[in-house]
């Protein structure tokens, strides 16, 4: 597991929170209104078809692997070439049902959000 130090505000964020020192709904609610990037197989037009997700089998369940930032992409990009930037909010909207989402697979500054939890999230952040 890679050991990586916060380069972006919500990065940084994300680590207070791990650390105890910023509460978890802070950090959620300033993730949900952050841009993040997303490996796609294909080109995705403005409408949004043509997402291919890179996807990860956890313990049989699929997640889509979001990154907080194009550097923490690394060797992924070998497995889908196009990245796509949406808002955290957009992409668990887009999230199938029974998919959950791993955020910066492969290192020490990421986090898993099961399916169940994709819909939490959605129920607790989505305006109206």
């Amino acid at each position: 597991m890679t050991d990586l130090a916060p380069q972006t505000p919500i990065e940084t964020l994300l680590k207070a929170a791990m650390d105890g020192t910023v509460p978890i709904r802070a950090f959620m609610e300033a993730f949900v209104a952050s841009q993040v990037v997303l490996l796609t197989g294909s080109l995705v037009t403005p409408d949004g078809s043509g997402f291919d997700p890179l996807l990860f089998d956890k313990q049989g369940t699929l997640h889509v692997a979001v990154f907080t930032d194009p550097a923490r992409v690394g060797i992924y990009s070998q497995q889908a070439e196009h990245q796509v930037r949406w808002l955290m909010l957009d992409v668990l909207r887009r999230v199938p049902g029974g998919y959950g989402v791993v955020i910066n697979p492969g290192t020490t500054l990421g986090f898993e959000i099961s399916p169940s939890g994709v819909g939490e999230i959605l129920k607790d952040f989505s305006q109206g």
